[in-house]
């Protein structure tokens, strides 16, 4: 048993605009059950289970919980975790708990299935051969509705005046719930403060400013989708006749956003 202290879970906020109490962290005690490690990732999935007994604010699991605990020393992917810990959104993957005592930087994460790379790749969720000739729309109702959710996830992380700085879709996870609906994890964040030569100020460095990597952001969404319209292509071997138009006009479009449209982006 660890002893930790537990942030209030974003979901069981109130949206509307009345005076709430204001709910304060809480100590509890949790049982680690079921430690799997897997040492060639340094990634130790287990379940989670916590009192019965808590506030309605916390919306503690039911019975055992599944949660993965990623080992790795401080100094790797501490600007990852922090947006983790900090930015609540529905589609970004929270840290649940951090601990960056040496020797490691211990995180649970909420739950995840995999990523979306291996999802695109099921064709299952997304398309169906018809029995008459034609041409198969795409993307399809879920399809759309995954790649929404990853905008919503960067417009999420827009909302704490932070960017993702490494979006991909080998490193965006996703949890299929019970009733087999998708939701998209955006995390994998990365520091982009990458400093560059002004020559303005005679060989001072300037680093450029967050909606500069908030346009990459939606460029890297460019690239995702072009990645996405490749996979249906391929998908043309095995009998499909996918109609990708919608699919690359909208990379085309992201890709050539620029930081001065941010604004109404």
């Amino acid at each position: 048993m660890i002893y930790v202290v537990m942030a209030p879970n974003p979901s069981g906020q109130s949206q509307e605009k009345k005076k709430t109490k204001e709910k304060q962290p809480m100590k509890i005690h949790y049982d680690l059950l079921n430690l799997r490690m897997n040492q060639a990732e340094q990634k130790v999935t287990c379940e989670l289970m916590m009192p019965a007994k808590l506030p309605d604010f916390y919306n503690p699991p039911l019975g055992a919980d599944p949660v993965v605990l990623h080992v790795k020393h401080p100094t790797q992917d501490k600007h990852s975790v922090t947006l983790m810990r900090d930015c609540l959104h529905k589609n970004l993957l929270h840290a649940k708990l951090v601990s960056d005592k040496d020797p490691y930087l211990l995180v649970f994460t909420d739950r995840y299935t995999g990523m979306l790379t291996a999802y695109f790749k099921s064709i299952e969720p997304f398309v169906a051969k018809y029995a008459e000739p034609g041409r198969i729309p795409f993307p399809s109702a879920k399809l759309q509705s995954v790649v929404s959710q990853m905008l919503d996830g960067l417009k999420g992380l827009w909302f704490y005046d932070k960017y993702h700085g490494n979006l991909r879709l080998d490193n965006t996870y996703y949890y299929k719930t019970k009733d087999g609906d998708v939701v998209v994890k955006l995390a994998s964040f990365k520091c982009q403060g990458t400093k560059l030569k002004d020559p303005a100020k005679k060989g001072k460095d300037k680093t450029e400013t967050v909606a500069h990597y908030q346009a990459e952001d939606l460029q890297a969404m460019g690239t995702a989708l072009e990645e996405i319209s490749q996979m249906a292509s391929d998908l043309s071997e095995k009998g499909y006749l996918l109609d990708c138009r919608q699919i690359d006009h909208l990379a085309e479009r992201l890709k050539e956003v620029s930081k001065g449209e941010m604004g109404s982006a």
